[in-house]
């Protein structure tokens, strides 16, 4: 234990050191707090997937192109650990659960706690919230019955039980629920009753109307707003892909919400950039910089309403992990980065693995060339950046996907290519490295994440915490904490 603590504190330095956030951070957090301010107004920004480098590559592609990363010159920064209750290397499930109460739990599960008496269980943030009268409200760019959202107000053995975890929604009485729809909507067997029926019936007015989204009534006071335009796992479209008429940002969901949620009692947030996560798990850099940005689009309207409230105020921004195991630098690449590279990508990996399906199901013959033009049109819209190995291992890709030969290496096809379409991850991996961007994995790992904090409180959230931390600082800093 005493190697493990030494090892993460000169990590911590290291991270602290190298980083170019403009950040406060405090180690001690028996010195914070003194004010006793009150947070009337809370929000909690979780950033699915999003290292320390995520924030960090977004932030240095957007000051090049004369923006910035808002959230990541708040003034407290620090680091958070991540495991779950018996694995190292966490889920959306245990993670979120732990941000949600304070309490580690079993990886895949949803704030599920058996070990606890059933008068001692553990409940999360936003439910405490709401019994003592503060508004709640809940939005993501995922499904909302998906891992992270559904730690904040439901319990169950597995993330996968989408259709039980949705049923849960409705019962919380939460106030607003926006972004991604419902996933299993009707059962795994589309043979239960539709989860949105349940929640109009349960007094919610549920709706992908924008009409309705942009003149919504206060009288009412539950909401339910899905974004007019789903994926495939009723989630909001990747920023890279939305078009004009694709629906809402991230950005406007949290406007409304704020809309729907101001109330003299106060009101708690939660918001996920949830895409962050399947952009990473994909290795897609263009695509994590820019839902980082959509998520900062909604952290600037949060901080819109900060500046009015500045005294009761707390934007808090994390997440349940880090995925890829990203890195600014690889080895190919050495000490040089050109992160402006991605740029030229006009499209998501998942989005151009479609693209590629649909030409081998409409085209009797395949050619090489003519994956190349896409690639041209999609990634490489400037002078191309690919060599004759880089060629080389498109060829493979194209004879593995088209014709099933097996790439002329000993490692499978899943360790090369992850969970995409071969192709399109092989493009996605030329412009990354080319960018200067490396990937360790297609999954999740341990590395600590960051966070940033502004507001009442922030102070608390600077230098080293556990995810089960978030909850019970909370709870310190509501004023009903005290009644």
């Amino acid at each position: 234990m005493k190697s493990f603590k030494f090892v993460f504190v000169i990590s911590l330095v290291l991270v602290l050191s190298l980083l170019s956030f403009s950040c406060k951070t405090l180690n001690n957090k028996e010195n914070v707090g003194a004010n006793n301010k009150k947070a009337k107004y809370i929000f909690l920004f979780v950033g699915d997937g999003m290292g320390i480098n995520h924030a960090s590559l977004a932030k240095y592609f957007y000051k090049e192109k004369g923006d910035d990363i808002s959230f990541t010159n708040f003034p407290y920064f620090g680091v958070c650990t991540t495991t779950s209750k018996n694995s190292v290397i966490t889920d959306s499930g245990a993670a979120g659960s732990a941000i949600a109460c304070g309490e580690k739990a079993n990886f895949g599960s949803i704030s599920y706690y058996p070990w606890f008496s059933k008068d001692s269980l553990p409940l999360s943030f936003a439910k405490i919230a709401h019994e003592n009268r503060m508004k709640v409200g809940i939005i993501t760019t995922v499904s909302l019955n998906h891992a992270t959202p559904a730690a904040f107000y439901a319990q169950s053995t597995s993330r996968n039980l989408y259709y039980e975890i949705g049923s849960q929604l409705p019962e919380s009485g939460f106030e607003f629920f926006g972004g991604g729809g419902l996933k299993h909507v009707k059962g795994s067997d589309n043979n239960q009753p539709d989860l949105y029926e349940k929640a109009k019936s349960n007094n919610y007015i549920v709706s992908s109307n924008i009409k309705d989204f942009e003149n919504l009534d206060k009288k009412n006071t539950k909401y339910m707003f899905v974004n007019p335009k789903l994926g495939l796992e009723s989630d909001v479209p990747y920023k890279i892909d939305r078009k004009s008429d694709d629906g809402y940002s991230l950005a406007q969901f949290v406007k409304t919400g704020i809309k729907v949620l101001e109330n003299p009692n106060g009101f708690f947030m939660m918001v996920e950039g949830g895409k962050i996560d399947w952009a990473a798990h994909s290795n897609d850099g263009a695509t994590i910089i820019k839902e980082i940005y959509d998520m900062d689009l909604a952290i600037r309207e949060a901080y819109e309403f900060y500046e009015k409230y500045p005294d009761e105020t707390l934007i808090l921004i994390t997440a349940d992990h880090e995925t890829g195991g990203l890195s600014l630098g690889n080895a190919q690449m050495a000490y040089e980065s050109n992160f402006m590279l991605l740029d030229n990508q006009k499209i998501s990996i998942t989005n151009f693995s479609e693209k590629i399906k649909d030409y081998k199901e409409n085209n009797q013959k395949y050619s090489i060339d003519d994956i190349w033009k896409l690639a041209d049109e999609y990634f490489f819209t400037e002078t191309p950046i690919y060599t004759a190995s880089d060629s080389t291992r498109v060829l493979e890709a194209f004879n593995y996907y088209f014709y099933e030969k097996s790439p002329a290496t000993s490692l499978e096809p899943i360790i090369l290519y992850g969970a995409e379409n071969p192709i399109a991850s092989i493009f996605g991996n030329i412009i990354c490295t080319k960018a200067g961007v490396g990937f360790t994995t297609w999954a999740h790992t341990a590395a600590a994440v960051p966070v940033f904090a502004v507001g009442v409180g922030a102070e608390r959230f600077g230098g080293a915490i556990d995810n089960t931390e978030i909850k019970k600082m909370l709870l310190e800093l509501v004023e009903w904490q005290k009644k």
